[in-house]
């Protein structure tokens, strides 16, 4: 029998309100509340409490992201059917999976979505990461609403379309989010980091340095002073994502003393 997914009435969202909390796909019910009030199709549901959250990948993409899916493996390629008719419906031109091992996409290639990017999971102790100061008229601080404008530069220069964000996102993620800045001499912003800390586990969802100062330490120190505000936190693990083709960035995390996760991640998409 084919299973039916539908859009979540009040009561199937709150019931679906811990597994979206336990995955840190928003902050509070009353976050969600709002989400699902604008568009109640984000969130879908089927019998036996299964359900999934849609969200847009990106805010200047066109790309509809499964941003969270709690179902029986078997059921997985019905959700996937129904986020791509949401994709249509919507005038969504792409479809992404959530992020899982890639041994764990077979029901997202049963709906015909591919491995579309690999990803590499890097984690550690964020005590152990190896200390490094800025270089010499640079300091690093925390960052303000001001230094968003900066860090919107340095993020479109330093990630790809499908990656990078644009300052709207920004705002909201460095509202949820604690943003650090690397600032010049003369006052020049350089760099910046992103990262939480929830029940002593650390994420750094961002890192990123501007072209013309790079090799020259400031994404070492930013790592490093990460580290350190989620030390003091209360962290007792740091993790992150790369993606599989950035060599840099992988060299960077392991010459600080993080490890990679033998696990390889990815996420399937598909064109609607």
């Amino acid at each position: 029998m084919t299973l039916e997914v539908r859009t979540a009435s009040a009561a199937e969202r709150e019931a679906l309100w811990p597994a979206i909390e336990a995955d840190h796909l928003a902050e509070t019910p009353a976050e969600l509340r709002a989400e699902w009030l604008a568009d109640p199709w984000l969130v879908r549901v089927a019998g036996k409490g299964e359900g999934a959250l849609l969200g847009r990948w990106r805010d200047h993409l066109p790309i509809l992201a499964m941003r969270g899916v709690w179902c029986s493996e078997r059921h997985v390629p019905e959700f996937a059917a129904d986020a791509l008719d949401r994709s249509r419906e919507h005038g969504f031109s792409r479809l992404m999976s959530p992020l899982l091992p890639e041994v764990l996409l077979g029901g997202y290639r049963k709906a015909g979505m591919d491995v579309a990017y690999r990803i590499v999971a890097i984690q550690g102790r964020p005590e152990l990461v190896l200390p490094a100061g800025p270089p010499l008229g640079v300091r690093i601080r925390e960052g303000t609403p001001a230094d968003l404008s900066a860090v919107a530069r340095i993020d479109a220069a330093s990630f790809g379309e499908l990656w990078r964000y644009r300052q709207p996102e920004l705002a909201r993620v460095a509202g949820v989010e604690r943003l650090a800045v690397a600032q010049a001499e003369g006052g020049a912003v350089i760099g910046y980091t992103l990262a939480t800390v929830i029940r002593g586990s650390a994420t750094l969802s961002r890192l990123a340095t501007a072209p013309h100062a790079r090799r020259c330490g400031i994404g070492r120190a930013l790592l490093s002073e990460a580290a350190r505000w989620a030390t003091g936190n209360g962290a007792v693990t740091l993790a992150l994502c790369t993606q599989e083709e950035n060599a840099e960035s992988r060299s960077l995390y392991a010459a600080a003393g993080l490890s990679e996760v033998t696990e390889r991640f990815a996420l399937a998409a598909r064109d609607t």
